[in-house]
Parts: structure tokens; C-alpha cells; sequence
């Protein structure tokens, strides 16, 4: 039977007694709306659009067009709150590789899986690894958008710090995409903040740099949730963007244990020569995704959905996107959130240390030593 793997996943439902990923590299990247047959897999795919309005119709007709349907997807937080409570309607499994926020997770579903670390965690690497230099920063702000998920974030960020002994001098939500976050960049430096975070958005985070930057706002760190490791991030900075960090779920260079599938390096080459760039965290998540709904089925030794979903929460595997094992809410309770610095001009993963392939610079050095 020839198996293969997924690198990107929309909405997908998966039929048949067979595994939908493999340890050979046989990539496939079907067009959306088709239904197409690898092996003895039946895959069906359908668009949900990133619209949270057809995520739940879109779902509702995956199950109801297949027998012993098994989802893979949605991609995103917003779909997947739609997505979800129709599968566990129907109670069919569903596999995400885009599902990372707390308020869905405490749901509790029964047939939700994610392969993501929980997002308010996604902090928690920066905090860990700006506790293990030498001296300890003793403080730490928090800057944070406006909207539901970053406010979500930033709370849990602010609760573990305490909790690990920093002190939170600060705290302040800015508007969505603005332009100017110079008031909140002021008051965390004026309170003596030693580590400035920023819980937001890739645009929100150049424009931060360069305020600082222009403000001369020197901390002994500048962390962010997305910005460090997109290119765009170090095009648009240039040299104000080294010593920054930034989180990621995922990255081409992290050294994770294997006992199954590829590990990262020879999973990022196949992926490279199929689609001629390098596979991003998404590309990987929906990877993982597809992995543990195989494993599950292979454990199960059937596609009977209730029998699945036992498999499924029962998983503790290691892959190259980390170790995978939900807790009692479907999340992947065991696995870091990575931490990537821009170094030279380059992102390279610091954080975990066994996974790393870099150390971290830290202090920053300030502005005139880039």
C-alpha cells in the first residue's frame, strides 16, 4: 500500500481502514473541494475559507458525504470553535494542526484533538529561558493587543512570571494593527522593566522594534509571540532586528527525538525538494496532524471513530514536531513552545536547550552593537 503525507490541511475527512501518513516522504497536496484515493485512504477535501460562518456547515457535510469519517483540521482557532462542537455532535475525531487557544480546549470535547501546545504557553520558553541566564532579570512587561486571543496570552504570560519570582511592573493592552505604541514602550521602561514582551501581531512587532529603537529603549530583552523567525521580520528591521526573540511551534532545525516518521532535518529536505521552500511551522503542524491521526488509526487497527478516539487519547509519541500527548481537553499537554532569536541577521532556534541549535545571546547588547 503506498502511504503518504500531508503538509498542509484545511478541512480534510479521511475513510478506510489505512494509515494516512508514512515515513516515506511520498508528498501529496491535493486541490481543495476534491476527493481523491491514496492507497486504500480515502481523503475528501473541503474549503472552509478561514470563515468561522461555513466551518460548522462545512464539517457538517464531511461527515455526513463519508462513512467512518475522521477529520483532519481546521487551521485556525476562530474555524476550529465552529468545527468542533459538530464533530462532537456526530462524535467523529478531529485532528487539528491549527487549534491552540485555552477557551476552546476548556470546552472539554470528547473528540477534539490538537497537536499544538496550548497558546497560553506560548510565552512561557522566553520567561524560562531569560530565568536560566546569568544574572536573572528581576522584571517584566507586557505589552498586548487588543483582541480576545492576545489578551488570553498575555494573562497567562503575566501568571506564570509571577509565578517563576519576576515581577510584573506592567501591563497594557494597545489597539489592534496600530502604529504607535510608544506610550506603552514608555511606561514599561519607566517602570524598570528588564524584559519587554509583546503578545501581538508580525506588523505590531517591527513597529515596536523601531519605536524602541527611536526611543532608545534598551531592556535586557525584547521577546514577541510572532515576528523573530518570518522573513519579513528581518527584512524590514535589518540589524535593529538581532538579539530579538520571538516564539514558534515549530522549527526546521529543532533536534527532537523520533520514533516514528522523519526527523526534522530529513522531513524539512523532502519537503524543500516537493515545494522547492522550506516547510514553516503550519506546514509541520499540519504534518504532525496527519501523523497522529495514522498512529491512532494504526493502534486502533480501525477507522471505527469511538475506537480512534481512544487511540488518539491514549498517543504519546515522539516526532520531529516534539512529543505528542493530549491531556483530559484534547491539548498536547507535554509539548514547549520553541523560542527562535535573530542572530546575525538570521532566526535560529535557542530554546528548549535539547532541542536547540543555538545558544542564547543575552544580554541584548543595546541598539549601537548591532
Amino acid at each position: 500500500m503506498r502511504r503518504s503525507w500531508l503538509p498542509l490541511a484545511p478541512l480534510i475527512a479521511i475513510s478506510s481502514l489505512a494509515a494516512a501518513c508514512s515515513p516515506s516522504p511520498a508528498v501529496i497536496s491535493p486541490p481543495l473541494g476534491s476527493a481523491i484515493t491514496v492507497g486504500a485512504v480515502s481523503l475528501d477535501i473541503a474549503d472552509d475559507q478561514s470563515r468561522p460562518s461555513i466551518a460548522a456547515a462545512t464539517t457538517d457535510q464531511l461527515i455526513s458525504d463519508n462513512h467512518d469519517t475522521l477529520l483532519l483540521g481546521p487551521s485556525n482557532d476562530a474555524t476550529t470553535s465552529r468545527a468542533a462542537p459538530v464533530s462532537e455532535q456526530h462524535q467523529v475525531p478531529m485532528v487539528s494542526s491549527g487549534a491552540s487557544s485555552d477557551a476552546i480546549f476548556n470546552n472539554h470535547y470528547h473528540y477534539l484533538f490538537s497537536v499544538l501546545a496550548p497558546h497560553s504557553r506560548q510565552l512561557q520558553g522566553v520567561v524560562d529561558m531569560a530565568l536560566a541566564q546569568d544574572p536573572k532579570p528581576q522584571s517584566v512587561a507586557i505589552l498586548y493587543a487588543s483582541d480576545s486571543l492576545s489578551a488570553e496570552v498575555a494573562a497567562a504570560t503575566a501568571a506564570y512570571a509571577a509565578a517563576k519570582g519576576l515581577t510584573v511592573v506592567y501591563g497594557a493592552p494597545y489597539p489592534s494593527g496600530v502604529n504607535d505604541v510608544s506610550a506603552q514602550l514608555g511606561a514599561a521602561a519607566a517602570a524598570g522593566a528588564e524584559l519587554i514582551l509583546e503578545v501581538g501581531h508580525p506588523g505590531e512587532s517591527v513597529r515596536t522594534v523601531q519605536q524602541a529603537q527611536e526611543m532608545n529603549i534598551q531592556p535586557k530583552l525584547l521577546g514577541f509571540t510572532d515576528g523573530p523567525g518570518a522573513a519579513l521580520f528581518t527584512a524590514d528591521l535589518r540589524k535593529a532586528a538581532n538579539f530579538a526573540v520571538g516564539t514558534t511551534q515549530w522549527a526546521p532545525a529543532a533536534r527532537n527525538p523520533i520514533s516514528y516518521f522523519l526527523d526534522s532535518f530529513h522531513y524539512a529536505l523532502a519537503f524543500a525538494a516537493q515545494f522547492g521552500h522550506m516547510p514553516d511551522e503550519h506546514a509541520g503542524a499540519a504534518t504532525a496532524a496527519c501523523l497522529t491521526l495514522e498512529v491512532a488509526i494504526e493502534r486502533a487497527a480501525s477507522t471505527d471513530p469511538a475506537k480512534v478516539r481512544d487511540a488518539l487519547a491514549a498517543t504519546d509519541l515522539n516526532t520531529f514536531f516534539g512529543q505528542i500527548k493530549f491531556d483530559d481537553r484534547g491539548a498536547n499537554a507535554v509539548k514547549p513552545v520553541y523560542v527562535q532569536q535573530v542572530q546575525a541577521g538570521f532566526a535560529v532556534l535557542v530554546w528548549p536547550p535539547d532541542v536547540a541549535s543555538a545558544r542564547p545571546r543575552y544580554p541584548d547588547p543595546g541598539w549601537a552593537k548591532r
